[in-house]
């Protein structure tokens, strides 16, 4: 009988370590602490890690941070805007005017552009209420194009066509200061907060009636979920996420001009979106260090790419087409495909080792 416990309290004893592994935010976690180890090389090692892929890391992070809110509006709410890069440019321009006239705290910061967000979340999720599919993308590209006509007139808010710069490096909490390389660990330290908020929100009972709404609203409607509600709910977010993405970027580049928010950036972001294939983070991470990552760390330190700049564009361009042609689910239906091809062989290597089981 003693035996038997044994052997019992051995079976279903619980495994912390399978247990930890199997946690949605263990690959966060180890994402995390991999980019923070990177910078810790860059700054206390010489030449193992470059400025530029620091900066080109620091920057697709950021550029994650606003895909992550496009995604919630696009692959939960079934919803499409073409105007991320303005409210990237209106909240880098706002967190910049704070810094360099009043030098504020930055949670102070953070929760003035997120109370500006909602406003402008409200609005344009009203307005898009009786528009659907092209007509939305027409409504969210009128937005942007009036906010950059707004920066490129001049001005003491966004310094006109020329822009603001030599903003100061933020503060937390008005006892740490921020530097040049600090600022990374502030932009890594925000973009998995937004992570796990992200993943609350998809696996939350909002983020549920959101897919049902992108599936079919009359059918949302007769379930009793109330479409305005999320319908603005889910721009506010985007915008939000957006905002937030600026006041990193002015962080640290400390510097913002018109032509950093381009509906080239909103293509280029809702690309990165389509490329994940999912709302999940995961999916957004990975298309971002893709469209953003990539160029900026690497083919733009090749010979080759630096002499011909367009060439890095039509490599990206042609990446983009066989990926989404090839996996129309995108790189998450992809990499799941190539882990049940792995979970297969090893199964089949069991059967050949050991047997069937029975």
């Amino acid at each position: 009988m003693k035996n038997d416990y044994r052997a019992l309290e051995t079976l279903y004893k619980p495994n912390y370590w399978k247990a930890l592994y199997k946690h949605p935010l263990f690959g966060y976690i180890i994402l995390s602490l991999l980019l923070i180890g990177l910078q810790l090389m860059f700054m206390f090692t010489d030449g193992i890690i470059s400025l530029t892929v620091s900066r080109a890391i620091a920057t697709t992070m950021i550029y994650a941070v606003a895909a992550m809110g496009l995604g919630i509006l696009l692959g939960l709410a079934g919803l499409v805007s073409l105007g991320t890069a303005a409210f990237v440019g209106l909240g880098a321009y706002i967190a910049g005017n704070l810094l360099r006239s009043y030098m504020l705290p930055y949670t102070v910061i953070i929760l003035v552009v997120t109370v500006v967000a909602i406003v402008l979340g409200i609005v344009i999720g009203f307005v898009s209420l009786r528009v659907k599919g092209l007509n939305l993308l027409v409504i969210t590209l009128a937005f942007a194009a009036i906010l950059n006509e707004l920066f490129m007139s001049p001005n003491n808010f966004t310094g006109g066509p020329n822009g603001i710069s030599r903003i100061p490096f933020p503060e937390i909490a008005m006892f740490i200061s921020l530097n040049r390389e600090t600022v990374f660990f502030l932009v890594t330290v925000v973009l998995f907060l937004l992570i796990v908020l992200t993943l609350n929100i998809i696996n939350s009972p909002t983020g549920r009636a959101m897919m049902a709404m992108a599936n079919s609203e009359s059918l949302a409607q007769a379930m009793g979920i109330r479409i305005l509600k999320y319908r603005v709910l889910a721009f506010v977010i985007a915008t939000v996420y957006a905002m937030v993405s600026g006041v990193l970027f002015i962080s640290l580049l400390t510097a913002a001009s018109p032509v950093s928010w381009s509906l080239t950036l909103s293509l280029n972001i809702l690309t990165a979106v389509i490329l994940g294939g999912t709302a999940k983070p995961a999916g957004v991470i990975i298309g971002c260090f893709i469209i953003f990552g990539l160029d900026l760390a690497i083919l733009r330190n090749i010979p080759f790419f630096i002499q011909f700049p367009m060439a890095s564009a039509v490599f990206s361009g042609i990446l983009i087409i066989v990926i989404v042609a090839k996996y129309p689910g995108g790189l998450m239906k992809f990499m799941n495909d190539i882990t049940r091809g792995i979970k297969k062989l090893f199964t089949r290597w069991r059967e050949y080792r050991y047997g069937p089981e029975v």
